[in-house]
């Protein structure tokens, strides 16, 4: 046994002989540790082989001498001399054999050198080697890497024994050039010749149907590996996904479905696969569901056009439904299925299923675990993200695409900068960084997580330059650095270059429009959409409607809608922009237009409309659209079960908002909004508790959980609990969050001032622009050279936008610095090309009335419009009380604002305007909420409302007394003016608070509504004679009142 095996390995070291040669024989000889010489080995050659052959004088450099010599000459282009060295070769008796010609191809294709290519071809049919089917494939395949699809052709005629590679390689190389017709003619063709063909065929054939734009004809495609063993290879159904998402428009796949005569799975499974993929899930659900109730057995396109359609509507009762057919199929065990159950789970915000899908996966293929990767970056675990790649690196010889993406995507939600550096130098060596979607995902990484402008357009340097989503990515990584000037002019830079835009290309420079509210760049997109003949497209028309809603002129809005065959996304696009933009009442007008067109109404539909109806207050539609939506079975939509209880707790009935959510299953978004419902009414400690219910029924908090309960902390006023929460969200690994970053610098600098916030500022992972400007905003609040001198370190990091500059403003209005204000406004225009809007020229003005310079002012302000937010209102009558007349405040009856237009008529000449205003919404009791403070001790906190006053506090109503001549709001009585100032509760938790902690100790007060004029005027008196700081925190600002009666505000309030 062991002299036969040293035998065979003799024999196969005789066979490489011949390619080697003596010099490279006799090297590999000594390494091996061989005894025998090489005239033996060549006896040993006649006698096993029967070849006749002497060595000569030419021969002594062996082999590889001759071959190596050849390919140099070729390599270098020097084809004369090429030409001679094969002739010599020709004339020993010898051949250039296939794998010399496998490695000049190579070499040629890695040079991109197709002068090069088409002298290797006349060589090859020099040596009259043109026959070999080896050769004649490679010899294709370098011609299509190389653009020229004319010699591919040339290539496979003169071959006289294609194989069914070489006929792979000729349909794949006319299917790229866009000779879709002639690929597929090849492909009926070789079905002729050759029967039935290979995997890699049928996705160059589906390659051809995507060049024409052909959907009979991909459908016969598939119809011919339904009866093959590739129906659920990877690559043939990912190539077949990919060409349904693609051929046609949707009016075409409509047409060709209902024009069908026999409607079989192949034909259900094309239509659900493409409104899957091309944005209209909701059609894509309905003819499954119709495929199911036809008793058609879906196939595994129909199961994965399902689940996508299902994870792009968070349809996580269906997705559970489509896994169970699945699984009665028995393809539950299918990578790809696997994967796009993975992939629903994860959409749907169920990750304990995602999970176990990929628990139970045997094989794991490459699919599977990308998948999974992705669905815990989406849920921005980044450790479990990382811990599946090393599961798996091992396994497989190379990484692809997908699983960078998720990783960087991973990196992207935990703001994981230096990581996401980290992976990017791994799909560098691992040959993925130059793919448009790979570097997609690397920029959008780098312009989420605050890396350098440098780092984003050194990717962007290594993408191709002609492809579209290369640009389309460094426009998107613009617009989230808030550089939108710089998106746009890369827009303009990409046309100039010949490349035209896509369809997502032109929704994301719509977007950007909508970010700088530029309505003629706007319209000026929507011009070139036209041009292009995208305006049909359902992508691009949703992001017309959102621009044109975001402008509130829903008039083009309604004429983009009109033009679409397929509305199901614009509709949905059109309700939520009036919802959120427009009138509520247009919004339900819209909502009941829908109900009698017989539309799909979707959860999207139903949100808007209770939006609307929270907007409105108004219950009794609310009422409605909740029977509407259990009559159409959406009630126990995660989504519009949390609007209902928005809806509910807005409109004043929280026992109603209580019983949805205890009426359905809970999921983390009604859980969120039970939360925000408790923080509304003040209910803090039903909040805390149902923060941990949620816990204990497996559903982890997000950054809109945290968000509800730091405002119930906030208002509480408790320091200890707010820091105790941000431990829990450090734990919990949420402190990525830029929104929850945002929020605790603010809770910080409101509870114990700006220098705590400072500490946990300077710690933040992400600095993005927002978080600058609020930051910004912290400091303006104590001083606007602080706030100065922060812009001159923001402008170090990222680009100022024209809200970093209202902060500025805000600041200068507060300290009556007129100087500074206009000083601010120039700065925006000459330093840092912005142009001042309306918002910035009303803070200016406001900083000039305040400093009782109204004339200089009264240019601008005489075409101002009255705000139509009533919290602006109320802050618009107490800035301009001394210059207004009763008549303007008619119309804006709101009880929150009656007190305020009381203070504004407080004086002799308007004093029966106070009267009516303050004494008359009494008479007819208009709805206000009831003041409430909240005063910090230890270790408690007390809750105090108005009317629950103590024996202690009637007593020290004497403190108040002393101060009756600063009554301002509608005095008739000595009595009156005792109530008024002793009657609130602020003024009634201070005196708590001065009886209850010793001298000298600082008085924390939060209040719930807006400090009056009196309270304000009180409490720096209670300060300055009790000797004490006291802090009052109302819902507009922080008032530090200092033990010599002064306040931080400057009496600006």
């Amino acid at each position: 046994m062991v002299w036969l095996l040293v035998v065979k390995w003799i024999l196969s070291l005789l066979l490489w002989s011949q390619y080697l040669g003596t010099d490279n024989l006799t090297l590999y000889k000594t390494r091996c540790g061989l005894t025998f010489s090489f005239p033996h080995a060549i006896s040993m050659n006649r006698i096993f082989f029967g070849v006749s052959f002497t060595p000569t004088e030419n021969h002594k450099i062996g082999y590889a001498g001759v071959f190596g010599n050849f390919r140099l000459l070729v390599e270098e282009g020097r084809w004369e001399e090429a030409k001679a060295a094969q002739d010599d070769i020709h004339e020993k008796g010898m051949r250039v054999n296939a794998n010399i010609w496998q490695l000049v191809i190579q070499h040629c294709i890695a040079n991109k050198g197709l002068d090069s290519a088409r002298g290797i071809w006349k060589l090859v049919q020099d040596s009259k080697f043109q026959g070999n089917a080896f050769v004649g494939t490679h010899l294709i395949r370098m011609f299509n890497m190389l653009g020229s699809v004319e010699d591919a052709n040339d290539v496979f005629a003169k071959l006289t024994r294609p194989n069914v590679y070489t006929w792979n390689a000729v349909i794949a190389a006319n299917a790229r050039h866009g000779q879709g017709d002639l690929a597929l003619k090849l492909y009926y063709r070789m079905l002729d010749i050759h029967g039935e063909p290979d995997d890699f065929v049928f996705v160059s054939a589906l390659q051809a149907c995507r060049a024409i734009g052909s959907l009979p004809e991909a459908k016969v495609v598939h119809h011919h590996i339904t009866r093959t063993e590739y129906e659920t290879e990877l690559m043939v159904t990912t190539a077949l996904l990919e060409t349904y998402s693609t051929v046609g428009s949707l009016d075409d796949v409509r047409r060709e479905f209902e024009t069908s005569p026999k409607r079989d799975s192949i034909t259900w499974s094309a239509a659900i696969a493409a409104y899957s993929q091309r944005g209209d899930p909701v059609e894509a659900l309905r003819l499954y569901q119709q495929m199911v109730q036809a008793n058609v057995k879906p196939n595994n396109i129909a199961f994965m056009g399902a689940l996508k359609a299902c994870a792009s509507v968070g349809a996580l009762d269906q997705g559970k439904i489509i896994h169970g057919h699945i699984k009665k199929c028995r393809l539950d065990t299918e990578p790809l299925i696997e994967s796009n159950l993975i992939d629903m789970y994860a959409h749907c915000r169920s990750l304990i299923d995602a999970v176990e899908v990929y628990q139970k996966s045997l094989k794991r293929e490459m699919v599977v675990w990308n998948s999974m990767i992705a669905g815990y970056a989406m849920c921005g675990n980044l450790h479990d993200a990382v811990k599946v790649f090393e599961e798996n690196i091992n396994k497989v010889s190379e990484m692809n695409a997908d699983t960078y993406i998720g990783l960087q995507r991973a990196c992207t939600k935990q703001v994981a900068l230096e990581q996401g550096r980290s992976f990017q130098k791994t799909s560098d060596y691992w040959d993925q960084f130059d793919k448009p979607e790979v570097g997609a995902a690397i920029m959008e990484m780098y312009s989420k997580c605050g890396g350098e402008p440098g780092e984003i357009s050194a990717v962007f340097d290594k993408l191709p330059k002609d492809k579209v989503r290369s640009w389309d990515a460094l426009i998107r990584a613009h617009a989230n650095q808030g550089d939108m000037q710089e998106a746009l002019r890369v827009f303009e830079q990409m046309q100039a270059d010949g490349v035209k835009p896509d369809a997502a290309t032109f929704a994301s420079v719509l977007n950007v429009c909508s970010m700088m509210s530029d309505v003629t760049h706007g319209r000026h997109i929507h011009e070139q959409v036209k041009s292009a003949g995208f305006e049909s497209d359902s992508i691009v028309a949703k992001a017309l409607i959102d621009m044109y809603s975001k402008f509130r002129n829903f008039t083009d809005a309604r004429a983009v809608l009109e033009k679409l065959s397929s509305k199901q996304l614009a509709l949905d696009a059109m309700m939520a922009g009036l919802a959120e933009y427009g009138h509520p009442a247009d919004a339900l007008q819209f909502y009941e237009e829908l109900k009698v067109s017989g539309d799909e109404l979707t959860n999207i539909v139903y949100v808007s409309a209770l939006k609307s109806c929270s907007r409105m207050s108004s219950l009794e539609e609310g009422r409605k659209i909740h029977e509407d939506a259990k009559g159409r079975n959406v009630v126990n939509d995660p989504y519009v079960s949390s609007a209902l209880i928005d809806m509910y707790s807005k409109c004043g009935s929280l026992d109603d908002a209580f019983k949805v959510f205890n009426s359905g299953k809970c999921s983390l978004a009604t859980y969120n909004a039970m939360l925000r419902a408790y923080v509304q009414y003040g209910h803090f400690e039903e909040t805390l508790k149902l923060f941990q219910n949620m816990q204990h029924d497996g559903l982890n908090p997000n950054e809109a959980s945290v968000l509800a309960v730091l405002n119930a902390l906030t208002t509480s006023g408790d320091l200890g609990d707010c820091k105790r929460l941000h431990a829990y969200v450090i734990e919990r690994d949420l402190e990525a969050s830029a929104a929850l970053g945002r929020a605790f610098i603010t809770r910080y600098a409101n509870l114990a001032g700006i220098e705590e916030a400072q500490v946990h500022y300077e710690t933040l992972p992400l600095r993005d622009v927002t978080t600058w400007n609020t930051w910004l905003a912290i400091l303006a609040d104590k001083d606007y050279r602080a706030a100065l001198k922060g812009l001159e370190e923001m402008v170090k990091e990222v680009k100022p936008v024209p809200g970093t500059f209202s902060n500025l403003l805000n600041s200068c209005r507060d300290k009556d610095l007129v100087g500074e204000s206009l000083e601010v406004l120039k700065l925006m225009n000459d330093v840092h090309n912005l142009k001042p809007n309306a918002e910035h020229y009303a803070l200016f003005a406001d900083t000039v009335e305040r400093a009782g310079r109204l004339n200089d002012a009264e240019g601008l302000l005489k075409d101002l419009p009255v705000p139509a937010n009533f919290d602006n209102w109320a802050a618009f009558l107490s800035d301009f009380k001394s210059h207004l007349s009763a008549n303007s405040c008619f119309g804006h009856e709101c009880a929150s604002d009656f007190k305020w237009v009381s203070d504004v008529y407080a004086n002799d000449e308007l004093r029966m305007d106070a009267f009516k205003y303050y004494v008359l919404p009494k008479a007819v009791e208009a709805w206000k909420n009831p003041g409430s403070v909240v005063v910090e001790s230890e270790p408690e906190m007390t809750l105090m409302r108005g009317t629950e006053l103590t024996e202690k506090i009637e007593k020290h109503k004497v403190l108040f007394k002393d101060g009756r001549r600063v009554v301002r709001r509608s005095p008739t009585s000595d009595k009156a003016k005792e109530e008024a100032l002793c009657g609130h509760c602020e003024r009634l938790a201070i005196s708590f608070g001065i009886l209850n902690t010793g001298p000298g100790t600082t008085i924390r007060v939060s209040k719930n509504l807006r400090v009056c004029a009196d309270c304000h005027t009180v409490t720096k008196l209670m300060s300055k004679i009790e000797k004490r700081d006291i802090i009052i925190r109302d819902s507009y600002r922080i008032h530090h009142f200092n033990k010599s009666g002064e306040c931080s505000c400057n009496d600006f309030y």
